[in-house]
């Protein structure tokens, strides 16, 4: 006979098990590269300032003694020219000016140059007596013995000296009584700040004054000291 009609559609059958993975696809081509990021600040600061000349220290020492005397009443004699390792006495009494022009065969220069201009801060001196003086012995009233030594110059630059103001050291402590072999005295002056042109000629001179006498006196021994020096 003739084929029946179509039945209904059935129900959806359940779900069916997930299939495995696929193969991993091919990987993208590359994108383009950003640009370079701006540079950042350096890192090392600014150079300082430069800082101070290193001072320089200029030593003076007699090697053997020296002699120094005085005039009448106690006014300073003959001084004494110290250098570096030598000395030798000034070649007149002490007075305004101490001239080193010398001659042939004389033992008078020994003063040095400045190279560059500076500034003279400190002086120091000392002095060791080597041959013993009773001022007891010679009369007079309170009597005392005082070394100096001062910086003297010349700015031309030539042979002529004149003292340094605000150099003199008066070292310390005056000598009385008898004086002895090895008794010695020093003295020192700080911060100064005096001016010392390029070229010129620096001389270190020591002395001797007393008060209480009015006859000449001399007295010898070792004499040393130092300056210190700022290069401008």
């Amino acid at each position: 006979g003739v084929t029946g009609a179509t039945g209904p559609t059935g129900p959806t059958g359940p779900t069916g098990a997930i299939g495995a993975t696929g193969a991993t696809g091919a990987t993208g081509v590359a994108g383009v590269t950003g640009a370079t990021g701006a540079t950042g600040a350096t890192g090392a600061g600014v150079t300082g300032a430069t800082g101070p000349a290193a001072p320089s220290i200029i030593p003076f020492a007699s090697f053997l003694p020296i002699l120094l005397t005085t005039g009448f009443c106690g006014v300073a004699g003959i001084g004494g020219l110290i250098g570096f390792g030598n000395s030798a006495q000034t070649p007149s009494v002490l007075g305004a000016t101490i001239d080193l022009t010398g001659g042939p065969g004389i033992p008078l220069n020994l003063a040095f140059t400045v190279p560059c201009g500076g500034t003279i801060k400190c002086i120091a001196a000392y002095f060791s007596v080597t041959s013993g003086l009773c001022l007891d012995c010679l009369g007079g009233v309170n009597q005392t013995l005082t070394i100096h030594a001062q910086l003297w110059q010349s700015t031309v630059p030539d042979n002529i000296f004149t003292p340094i103001a605000g150099t003199l050291v008066d070292l310390q402590p005056s000598l009385t009584g008898v004086i002895t072999l090895g008794e010695h005295v020093n003295g020192l002056l700080s911060g100064l700040n005096i001016v010392v042109p390029p070229q010129t000629r620096l001389l270190l001179v020591f002395s001797v004054t007393t008060t209480g006498l009015t006859e000449s006196i001399s007295i010898a021994g070792y004499a040393s000291g130092g300056v210190t020096i700022i290069s401008n």
